[in-house]
């Protein structure tokens, strides 16, 4: 999973990074980045994460603003999750499956606080949604999406 990034944008709490990173590390993902992260996500979020990820050799990157990330990272494709009556395309993992194999780099981007990402910020890549009854948050989302691409991976 080294060409796969995932987002985690707008954070407030220490313990939604802690469990992200815990999720990241499990998936076996190479990079994590955490944007805009303010109060406890960055004084004590951020560090506990760094730590955790440094001792498992992948990388962390903890930029301003979600156009920071894309800027560094330079991604071929942007994925932005929000619940459906937000986004009007469906999550397909044969999408992502097929860029990850032509080794093109995938930004994955999940919100850190209620509501999600602003317009603005969908609009800086496709807008999918997971077809579920309700919103489950980022945790959530991107613990199945992570699942749905590991499985067809293989």
């Amino acid at each position: 999973m080294k060409n796969l990034y995932v987002i985690l944008h707008n954070v407030y709490g220490s313990q939604k990074i802690r469990e992200m990173t815990e999720l990241i590390l499990g998936f076996n993902v190479d990079t994590f980045v955490i944007s805009k992260a303010v109060g406890s996500a960055a004084t004590v979020g951020v560090p506990e994460s760094q730590k955790m990820i440094f001792k498992k050799g992948k990388n962390l990157v903890f930029v301003k603003d979600l156009p920071d990330a894309i800027e560094l990272l330079k991604p071929d494709k942007i994925y932005t999750f929000i619940h459906k009556p937000y986004a009007k395309i469906a999550f397909n993992v044969a999408e992502i499956i097929d860029s990850i194999k032509k080794n093109l780099k995938i930004m994955l981007v999940f919100a850190g606080s209620k509501p999600g990402l602003s317009k603005k910020e969908l609009d800086m890549g496709t807008a999918v949604f997971l077809d579920l009854p309700s919103d489950i948050g980022s945790i959530g989302y991107a613990a199945i999406v992570l699942y749905e691409i590991l499985k067809n991976l293989k």
